[in-house]
């Protein structure tokens, strides 16, 4: 029997060598799997440890499985945060899925100038993030934030390291070339339209590198996937060491 994978938060981790599950991940293992006691299942708390445990109770609104070994399978160096514009169509599911099989930590859907779309579900955008990790073995989940507009990801420029602004007028400056010291980087991608030279202006002004993707056009889903593969790759953050 194949042994499923479910993400808890890290304070449902008790120190006496049991985890609790609740929630939907709780209905899923259940309801959906109808899994019973003994039952053995694998569970990460977003620390990098896959949790390899066995049902010991089910309650009617949660499980207790005890931990009977652990594996540290990733642990991240870097923090990276994407800021995605918001794509027409639900095409932004499709990159938030990829960006969580590439290991982005989180992802922020943004509004711009030139966004087309003003409606974000991110009840499903969670969805596709915990069903993208599950399927690709990661033990980290990526969070998906709440819709924000372009002034707010100016603001949080300070909460990051470094800042890097995707735009389609810088024609030098890649990836691999700016200064990415730091613990947490953020990587800033536009919407179908991309960006105006003033929202540039602006993110230049208040910190932000400018780069290029490369010359070629890129569709906005496919822009923010290949940015965060560049970006994680110039971070040895792909690798297996």
């Amino acid at each position: 029997m194949e042994i499923r994978r479910f993400f808890v938060n890290p304070q449902d981790v008790c120190a006496n060598g049991e985890i609790v599950v609740f929630g939907d991940e709780f209905l899923h293992m259940t309801k959906v799997l109808r899994y019973k006691t003994g039952y053995k299942a694998i569970v990460c708390a977003n620390d990098g440890i896959e949790r390899y445990c066995t049902i010991k109770q089910i309650d009617r609104d949660r499980a207790i499985l005890s931990v009977d070994d652990e594996k540290v399978q990733d642990k991240k160096r870097v923090h990276v945060t994407l800021f995605a514009g918001l794509l027409k169509n639900n095409k932004l599911d499709f990159a938030i899925q990829k960006a969580v099989e590439l290991g982005i930590d989180e992802v922020r859907p943004f509004l711009s100038s030139n966004t087309a779309e003003t409606k974000f579900a991110k009840d499903r955008a969670d969805k596709i993030a915990l069903e993208a990790a599950k399927q690709c073995g990661s033990a980290y989940l990526t969070k998906v934030c709440e819709l924000c507009d372009f002034q707010d990801v100016v603001k949080s420029f300070g909460d990051f390291d470094k800042v890097l602004f995707a735009y389609e007028d810088e024609k030098k400056k890649r990836i691999k070339d700016c200064d990415l010291s730091g613990k947490k980087i953020a990587l800033i991608v536009g919407a179908e339209g991309g960006f105006t030279p003033e929202e540039a202006r602006i993110a230049k002004e208040a910190g932000a590198q400018i780069v290029t993707l490369g010359r070629r056009i890129l569709r906005a889903e496919t822009a923010s996937i290949v940015a965060s593969a560049l970006l994680l790759d110039t971070l040895g953050e792909l690798d297996y060491e």
